[in-house]
């Protein structure tokens, strides 16, 4: 089919809302994209503008090529890379800005809004909030507006804006019942992340100086429901990873695979804990629990250094629900190999030495755990945001000349001076605490509540915990990371806007995460298990008749009585205001058995009328003089309304035309 020129006239308001929408879609995407991208924009909406009010020229093809290659060039540039996801987003939207140049038909100007909606759509992969919902339905909405323009010879913004709203109320009932009922299949492929790296900032090396980074950012790591009473603010200890490789400078993962170390959950003795979690967009590739616990879940396993691994990074949202024994030691269910004892060259010979003199001291372990401890206590050991730098010794200069540090600091050099004293230790990192919400019920944790701290192997025993930082600042443990730092330089200075800062916004931050965890619980997490529930209690056992039945009775319903409400007569859809009012004049007479014929103008039924029932005359003339005046004369708004308030309020039922009838009866 060959496409339809857009008429000139109506090209310019077509244009001119579709610049709107394009504006507005590609607007909100500027966290992930490049800003030089607004710069494009503009520049080829002014030309394309140009173009339309026939200034210049559509570009030559070697124009357009060169375009083509300049932005894909800047988008190497900007992110060292085409296959990255914010790369990809960037060049569709650049697509759509560059098509502008070569916009000339109807079918040109349809296909850039249909990649408007999918640029659209692309920005759930970056944000799945309740905020990101709200500003896509304004999206949208402009993008139906820009589409109705296509076809309106007046474009303007408050019938269309109307129509939008009549669309989405008759769409609404289908939309809720496919979410309900429509089958929920998983993912056909793995998108990496934005940046290819998790966004719950948690990574699986550390080195001094990692977990405070992190504490200048107040971004929600995940959130926790407990079924019964929370627990003490000291047992939360969300165990995330064991980093047990030292290479004299950066902790990191066991090379072991998740396969060869992998073991049977534990037996867990009551009380338990029962809790769910739902960790916030990322690729998960392990999970969050209270030691010692259970995970229910299938897509996951549970390896001998009591961690919860996927066995395929889980990208989005991720909701599991956990039992948790409360420990302060984990069963030897992990062989001690070498690598809880090895230390990599000569460095730190001073941390070396006294723990050298600890083990020649005491024989037992568990006493070199308490004379470590005691170290740190009898020194003047700070615990800040703002360690000084420290040199190739780390451990050396942190113990014996700056002693100030943070979790990290205090964690890495007690599992050094551990195995240097023989004793099996290894870095465990997680988070700590964590804020509860009175609100709901529920706990926040955050990326400023990451924490890191020891595990030591007690022979006849297993691993017991041990956080050098709650000796150093046991406020930390007990109070949380905020009531510790607030206030401080450098804590949450990565959030400069960040609500947990202020105390007198304490309860509309809470007010507005209990709005975005209902929408990440019960539409984010909406999930093939919590939909196979939701169907069992409404319809007890699924079947496709029950189904079927639920449909048409929730959604067949509203859907019929929206296009009842919808479907117009043809003859009461081509009537104006004017010519109902009339014609509903000329039932009232046909009712006294004066019929208009089909082909009879108004002029020439008022003459035969005169003719004929004369007594009728001039009631009709005056309706048919008021609906010429309405149709056919030019008059402006104001004697429009008022002729047409006469010519309604003229109209007889018949008890009136009988009285006037009478009346001029009488007269005569």
């Amino acid at each position: 089919m060959s496409a339809v020129k857009i008429n000139f006239v109506a090209e310019r308001q077509s244009v001119m809302w579709l610049l709107i929408a394009q504006l507005v879609t590609i607007l909100p995407q500027l966290g992930n994209l490049p800003v030089w991208v607004v710069a494009v924009w503009a520049g080829v909406a002014f030309w394309y503008w140009r173009i339309v009010t026939k200034a210049w020229s559509y570009p030559p093809r070697s124009v357009k090529s060169g375009l083509v290659l300049m932005v894909v060039a800047g988008v190497y540039f900007t992110f060292a890379s085409l296959f990255s996801l914010e790369a990809m987003v960037t060049i569709l939207v650049l697509a759509i800005i560059l098509k502008l140049l070569e916009l000339k038909t109807a079918r040109d100007h349809w296909l850039v809004l249909m990649l408007s909606y999918f640029v659209l759509a692309c920005g759930f992969l970056f944000s799945q909030q309740i905020a990101a919902l709200l500003l896509a339905l304004i999206q949208i909405a402009l993008l139906l507006m820009a589409q109705q323009s296509l076809h309106r010879s007046n474009a303007k913004a408050q019938p269309m804006l109307r129509l939008v709203a009549v669309m989405a109320l008759q769409s609404l009932p289908l939309m809720l019942i496919l979410f309900v009922i429509f089958p929920r299949i998983g993912p056909l492929w793995t998108m990496p992340l934005p940046g290819g790296e998790g966004v719950t900032g948690m990574s699986d090396s550390l080195e001094f100086g990692d977990i405070a980074k992190l504490s200048q950012s107040g971004a929600l790591a995940f959130r926790v429901r407990f079924d019964g009473a929370k627990p003490a603010p000291q047992d939360l200890y969300w165990r995330g990873l064991v980093l047990d490789e030292f290479d004299g400078r950066r902790w990191s993962r066991s090379s072991w695979s998740l396969w060869s170390n992998k073991t049977t959950p534990p037996a867990l003795a009551s009380p338990l804990l029962n809790y769910t979690v739902t960790l916030e967009p990322s690729a998960h590739k392990w999970l969050y629990a209270l030691p010692l616990a259970v995970v229910n879940r299938d897509d996951i396993a549970y390896n001998k250094q009591h961690l919860w691994l996927t066995k395929r990074p889980l990208n989005g949202r991720l909701q599991y629900t956990a039992s948790s024994q409360l420990a302060q030691y984990l069963p030897d269910a992990d062989a001690i190999n070498r690598s809880n004892l090895r230390l990599v060259g000569d460095s730190n010979p001073r941390a070396r030495a006294l723990a050298a003199e600890w083990q020649r001291q005491w024989p037992a372990g568990s006493d070199r755990v308490a004379a470590a401890v005691q170290y740190l206590k009898q020194n003047p050991f700070v615990y800040t945001l703002t360690p000084p730098r420290l040199g190739e010794n780390n451990v050396d200069e942190f113990l014996f000349d700056t002693r100030q540090g943070f979790c990290e600091h205090f964690a890495g050099s007690f599992v050094f001076l551990m195995r240097a004293a023989g004793v099996p230790a290894r870095i465990v990192v997680g988070y700590q605490g964590g804020e509860f919400n009175d609100r709901d019920g529920y706990l926040l944790v955050h990326q400023s509540d990451a924490h890191a701290w020891a595990e030591v192997y007690i022979e006849g025993q297993g691993w017991q915990r041990v956080d050098p930082t709650a000796t150093v600042a046991p406020s930390r443990v007990r109070l949380g990371a905020e009531a510790v730092f607030r206030g401080k330089d450098g804590y949450l200075a990565g959030d400069a806007m960040s609500l947990r800062k202020y105390e007198w916004a304490k309860r509309m931050r809470y007010f507005v995460d209990n709005i975005n965890y209902a929408w990440a619980r019960w539409v984010l997490n909406y999930d093939s298990g919590i939909q196979n529930n939701f169907l069992e209690k409404v319809l007890g056992d699924i079947n496709p008749q029950r189904l079927m039945l639920l449909i048409l009775m929730a959604g067949g319903i509203p859907l019929a009585t929206a296009a009842f409400f919808s479907l117009r007569l043809p003859r009461s859809a081509s009537e104006d205001l004017a010519a109902r009012y009339y014609l509903a004049s000329c039932r009232a007479l046909a009712k006294r058995g004066i019929v208009r014929r089909s082909a009879e103008t108004p002029a020439d039924f008022a003459q035969r009328v005169q003719r004929e029932q004369p007594c009728w005359a001039g009631w009709l003339v005056a309706q048919t003089h008021l609906f010429s005046q309405c149709s056919y004369l030019p008059c402006d708004s104001h004697a429009y309304k008022q002729n047409l308030a006469l010519l309604k309020r003229a109209q007889r039922p018949k008890k009136w035309i009988d009285r006037d009838v009478q009346s001029t009866a009488v007269d005569k």
